[in-house]
């Protein structure tokens, strides 16, 4: 009825019919511009959407980096891995940076090894640290070991590891892969960077030690993920995080050259931008409402498979279930942190993050509960999870206030 009464001007409708001109029209149109202009009309909405297919694809836009996208994506839904850093931001600003890398960040287990060794397939070298194994084989054995140590038998060891990972508290391991251009290439063709970040609990715990807000982008296999739209892509403001560190300072000043102004932390000036920017005090979920989500085509991309044959297979990546939340550390110092706790039991698969206590205490019951079921089904009571797969459940989705979060998820 609306697209009956609302007809664009006879100008406006012959623009809209040209890809090539609204393509321009709109690459100069904020992201908030394009979604209220696509409600106009119904042709509004298909040269909208016509144009978002276009500037949000992912494939295109990994082909720098990889030969077969597709395949790299299915490697994400296998391995639960996701990519942010500037590649992310580049993603939702329609950007690009000619010298910048990609980053990867897994889970705090041995999948990370697959995507080394997708890297290897994809023509990269692995390039060590010097505390890091030249073999990536025996340099995933080692971090693996070190991730089930006791701590107190890590203490003293890797000094300069330690220092590499100086205000990164959330990562276990960064790993660096370099390739180099094709011959015949023009000479101006850059080497190619990619990291892999390996992540003490979660991904997000990781990227919750980004210098600020505006790198706090996520791209899972099928959606991408901008947690402060309004701020990031509108206002371009960044609320400092953790900015002491010296390398998060020139980090700060190499995005203040991209456009985006930091907001010093603490400041006065938070509590004016809080309420419609930065949503102090709300507990937030990676697919909540205030988060824009962007879905993927899932051509050519093959889903997660289930756990276990008695286990659900995911339909999304288990970042977008995790929660934080930005809050004052001390309402006299005025800081802002951010607050989060880390779910992690052997009833999941993968672990979370969640800025609700109260929501995470009404789910202890049930991994308690469902825990001790689980490991009674074990043939062999002392025999790891992982050496029984095939008898236990991993579960997805806990009760229905989660179900009914969901329902607020635009993936």
């Amino acid at each position: 009825m609306a697209d009956a009464l609302v007809q664009p001007p006879k100008g406006v409708a012959q623009v809209l019919q040209s890809h090539t001109v609204y393509g321009y029209v709109f690459a100069h149109c904020s992201p908030r511009s394009l979604l209220r202009f696509r409600r106009v009309s119904r042709a509004a909405r298909q040269a909208v959407q016509d144009y978002m297919d276009r500037a949000f694809n992912v494939n295109k836009r990994l082909s720098r980096f990889f030969r077969d996208p597709l395949a790299f994506r299915s490697l994400q839904a296998r391995t639960a891995a996701v990519i942010s850093g500037s590649f992310a931001l580049q993603f939702f600003d329609r950007t690009y940076y000619p010298e910048s890398d990609l980053d990867i960040y897994t889970h705090p287990e041995r999948s990370f090894l697959d995507v080394g060794l997708y890297l290897k397939s994809e023509g990269y070298t692995f390039e060590p640290y010097s505390w890091q194994l030249g073999n990536w084989r025996n340099e995933v054995d080692r971090l693996c070991a070190r991730m089930n140590a006791h701590a107190e038998a890590l203490e003293g060891e890797n000094e300069d590891e330690m220092t590499e990972l100086y205000g990164m508290q959330g990562t276990h391991a960064v790993y660096t892969f370099f390739r180099d251009p094709p011959s015949g290439a023009p000479a101006a063709t850059p080497t190619r960077k990619v990291q892999i970040i390996v992540a003490r609990s979660t991904p997000l715990r990781a990227l919750l030690d980004f210098h600020s807000s505006a790198v706090l982008n996520i791209i899972t296999y099928n959606a991408a993920y901008c947690l402060y739209p309004l701020a990031t892509l509108e206002a371009y403001t960044s609320l400092v995080l953790n900015g002491g560190n010296p390398g998060k300072v020139a980090a700060l000043e190499k995005y203040a050259k991209r456009g985006w102004r930091a907001i010093s932390n603490p400041s006065p000036l938070i509590q004016y931008l809080a309420p419609s920017l930065f949503y102090i005090g709300k507990s937030r979920w990676v697919c909540d409402k205030n988060t824009w989500t962007i879905p993927l085509s899932m051509e050519g991309v093959k889903p997660p498979p289930p756990a276990s044959p008695s286990s659900e297979a995911l339909s999304w990546d288990p970042i977008a279930e995790c929660g934080w939340k930005l809050a004052y550390l001390s309402i006299p110092t005025g800081l802002v942190i951010a607050k989060f706790g880390t779910v992690a039991t052997t009833v999941l698969r993968w672990g979370y993050t969640t800025g609700d206590e109260g929501y995470l205490h009404d789910l202890i019951a049930f991994f308690m509960a469902q825990g001790r079921l689980e490991h009674k089904k074990k043939p062999h009571g002392d025999a790891q999870v992982e050496e029984c797969a095939d008898v236990w459940t991993w579960w997805v989705i806990f009760d229905d206030r989660f179900l009914g979060l969901l329902t607020n998820c635009d993936v």
